[in-house]
Protein backbone atom coordinates (compact mmCIF):
# COMPACT_ATOMS: atom_id res chain seq x y z
CA UNK A 1 0.00 0.00 0.00
CA UNK A 2 2.79 2.40 0.98
CA UNK A 3 4.62 1.76 -2.32
CA UNK A 4 1.47 2.58 -4.32
CA UNK A 5 1.04 5.94 -2.57
CA UNK A 6 4.69 6.87 -3.13
CA UNK A 7 4.46 5.79 -6.79
CA UNK A 8 1.24 7.77 -7.29
CA UNK A 9 2.74 10.99 -5.88
CA UNK A 10 5.96 10.53 -7.86
CA UNK A 11 3.97 10.14 -11.08
CA UNK A 12 1.85 13.18 -10.19
CA UNK A 13 4.96 15.34 -9.64
CA UNK A 14 6.45 14.23 -12.98
CA UNK A 15 3.22 15.09 -14.84
CA UNK A 16 2.97 18.50 -13.16
CA UNK A 17 6.63 19.22 -13.91
CA UNK A 18 6.21 18.39 -17.59
CA UNK A 19 3.05 20.49 -17.83
CA UNK A 20 4.79 23.57 -16.41
CA UNK A 21 7.75 23.28 -18.82
CA UNK A 22 5.39 23.13 -21.81
CA UNK A 23 3.44 26.20 -20.63
CA UNK A 24 6.55 28.39 -20.42
CA UNK A 25 7.62 27.63 -24.00
CA UNK A 26 4.19 28.39 -25.45
CA UNK A 27 4.10 31.89 -23.93
CA UNK A 28 7.49 32.91 -25.34
CA UNK A 29 6.80 32.26 -29.04
CA UNK A 30 4.47 35.22 -29.74
CA UNK A 31 5.46 37.13 -32.91
CA UNK A 32 8.76 35.27 -33.19
CA UNK A 33 9.97 36.00 -29.64
CA UNK A 34 11.78 32.84 -28.59
CA UNK A 35 14.78 33.50 -26.39
CA UNK A 36 14.21 35.39 -23.15
CA UNK A 37 16.91 37.98 -22.45
CA UNK A 38 18.64 38.08 -19.05
CA UNK A 39 19.74 41.52 -17.91
CA UNK A 40 23.21 42.06 -16.40
CA UNK A 41 22.97 41.74 -12.60
CA UNK A 42 24.34 45.23 -11.94
CA UNK A 43 21.43 46.78 -13.89
CA UNK A 44 18.69 45.12 -11.82
CA UNK A 45 16.64 46.79 -9.13
CA UNK A 46 14.43 49.81 -8.61
CA UNK A 47 16.05 52.96 -9.96
CA UNK A 48 15.22 56.62 -9.31
CA UNK A 49 15.94 59.61 -11.55
CA UNK A 50 14.91 63.24 -11.82
CA UNK A 51 12.90 64.55 -14.76
CA UNK A 52 11.17 67.91 -15.02
CA UNK A 53 11.84 68.58 -11.35
CA UNK A 54 10.17 65.35 -10.20
CA UNK A 55 11.76 62.11 -8.98
CA UNK A 56 10.54 59.16 -11.03
CA UNK A 57 11.30 55.46 -10.83
CA UNK A 58 11.52 52.31 -12.95
CA UNK A 59 12.32 48.70 -12.24
CA UNK A 60 14.61 46.25 -14.01
CA UNK A 61 14.38 42.54 -13.17
CA UNK A 62 16.22 39.58 -14.66
CA UNK A 63 13.80 39.46 -17.61
CA UNK A 64 11.76 42.71 -17.60
CA UNK A 65 11.91 46.49 -17.67
CA UNK A 66 8.89 48.01 -15.91
CA UNK A 67 7.06 44.70 -16.27
CA UNK A 68 7.60 44.40 -20.04
CA UNK A 69 9.20 41.08 -21.01
CA UNK A 70 12.63 41.17 -22.70
CA UNK A 71 13.63 38.93 -25.62
CA UNK A 72 16.87 38.56 -27.56
CA UNK A 73 16.90 40.28 -30.94
CA UNK A 74 16.12 37.94 -33.82
CA UNK A 75 18.59 37.17 -36.59
CA UNK A 76 18.21 39.42 -39.67
CA UNK A 77 16.46 36.68 -41.64
CA UNK A 78 13.98 35.89 -38.84
CA UNK A 79 13.43 39.58 -38.14
CA UNK A 80 12.53 40.29 -41.77
CA UNK A 81 10.09 37.36 -41.82
CA UNK A 82 8.27 38.42 -38.65
CA UNK A 83 8.35 42.12 -39.51
CA UNK A 84 6.63 41.39 -42.86
CA UNK A 85 3.96 39.33 -41.06
CA UNK A 86 3.42 42.09 -38.51
CA UNK A 87 3.16 44.80 -41.19
CA UNK A 88 0.47 42.84 -43.06
CA UNK A 89 -1.48 42.03 -39.91
CA UNK A 90 -1.08 45.61 -38.67
CA UNK A 91 -2.55 47.02 -41.88
CA UNK A 92 -5.58 44.74 -41.49
CA UNK A 93 -6.07 45.87 -37.87
CA UNK A 94 -6.10 49.55 -38.75
CA UNK A 95 -2.50 50.03 -37.56
CA UNK A 96 -3.24 49.18 -33.93
CA UNK A 97 -1.52 45.81 -33.72
CA UNK A 98 2.12 46.93 -33.90
CA UNK A 99 1.65 49.26 -30.91
CA UNK A 100 0.12 46.41 -28.92
CA UNK A 101 2.95 44.03 -29.86
CA UNK A 102 5.58 46.69 -29.11
CA UNK A 103 4.14 47.36 -25.65
CA UNK A 104 4.00 43.69 -24.70
CA UNK A 105 7.64 42.79 -25.33
CA UNK A 106 10.96 44.45 -26.08
CA UNK A 107 13.86 43.30 -28.24
CA UNK A 108 17.20 43.52 -26.46
CA UNK A 109 20.90 43.19 -27.14
CA UNK A 110 24.02 43.78 -25.08
CA UNK A 111 26.72 46.32 -25.89
CA UNK A 112 29.86 47.75 -24.30
CA UNK A 113 30.08 51.31 -23.04
CA UNK A 114 33.57 52.28 -21.86
CA UNK A 115 34.33 48.61 -21.30
CA UNK A 116 31.17 47.90 -19.24
CA UNK A 117 28.39 45.63 -20.48
CA UNK A 118 24.97 47.22 -20.72
CA UNK A 119 21.86 46.54 -22.75
CA UNK A 120 19.59 48.27 -25.25
CA UNK A 121 15.82 47.66 -25.15
CA UNK A 122 13.46 48.84 -27.87
CA UNK A 123 10.06 47.94 -29.30
CA UNK A 124 9.63 44.41 -30.62
CA UNK A 125 10.06 44.28 -34.43
CA UNK A 126 10.38 48.07 -34.64
CA UNK A 127 13.31 48.05 -37.00
CA UNK A 128 14.41 51.45 -35.70
CA UNK A 129 17.34 50.28 -33.58
CA UNK A 130 16.97 52.96 -30.95
CA UNK A 131 15.16 52.65 -27.62
CA UNK A 132 16.81 52.94 -24.20
CA UNK A 133 20.36 52.04 -23.23
CA UNK A 134 21.16 50.94 -19.66
CA UNK A 135 24.74 50.77 -18.36
CA UNK A 136 25.89 50.39 -14.74
CA UNK A 137 28.42 53.06 -13.74
CA UNK A 138 29.98 54.64 -10.65
CA UNK A 139 29.16 58.28 -9.87
CA UNK A 140 30.41 60.65 -7.22
CA UNK A 141 27.51 62.18 -5.29
CA UNK A 142 28.20 64.47 -2.32
CA UNK A 143 31.79 63.24 -2.22
CA UNK A 144 30.94 59.52 -2.18
CA UNK A 145 31.16 56.98 -5.00
CA UNK A 146 27.78 55.30 -5.57
CA UNK A 147 26.36 52.81 -8.02
CA UNK A 148 24.33 54.43 -10.75
CA UNK A 149 22.75 53.55 -14.06
CA UNK A 150 23.54 55.62 -17.13
CA UNK A 151 20.45 55.81 -19.30
CA UNK A 152 20.78 56.84 -22.91
CA UNK A 153 18.28 56.86 -25.74
CA UNK A 154 17.94 57.24 -29.46
CA UNK A 155 19.86 55.66 -32.29
CA UNK A 156 23.23 56.67 -30.81
CA UNK A 157 22.99 56.05 -27.05
CA UNK A 158 22.61 59.76 -26.40
CA UNK A 159 22.83 60.56 -22.68
CA UNK A 160 19.45 61.11 -21.04
CA UNK A 161 20.00 60.85 -17.26
CA UNK A 162 21.61 58.95 -14.39
CA UNK A 163 19.44 56.78 -12.16
CA UNK A 164 20.21 55.76 -8.57
CA UNK A 165 19.13 53.04 -6.12
CA UNK A 166 17.90 55.67 -3.63
CA UNK A 167 15.41 58.43 -4.42
CA UNK A 168 17.43 60.84 -2.25
CA UNK A 169 20.40 60.51 -4.62
CA UNK A 170 18.29 61.46 -7.63
CA UNK A 171 17.38 64.85 -6.11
Amino acid sequence: MKKKVVLFFTALLVVLGLASVHTQKADAASWGAKKVFTTPKRTRGTWYYKEDGKVKKFKITAHTVNGVKLYKVLSDKEFDKWEDKLEKADEKSGYKLSDKVGESKLQVYTFKYRGVTGFNANGWLTGAGDGFYYVPVKRTVKGKKVNALRVGEGAGNYFSYYAYKKASLAK
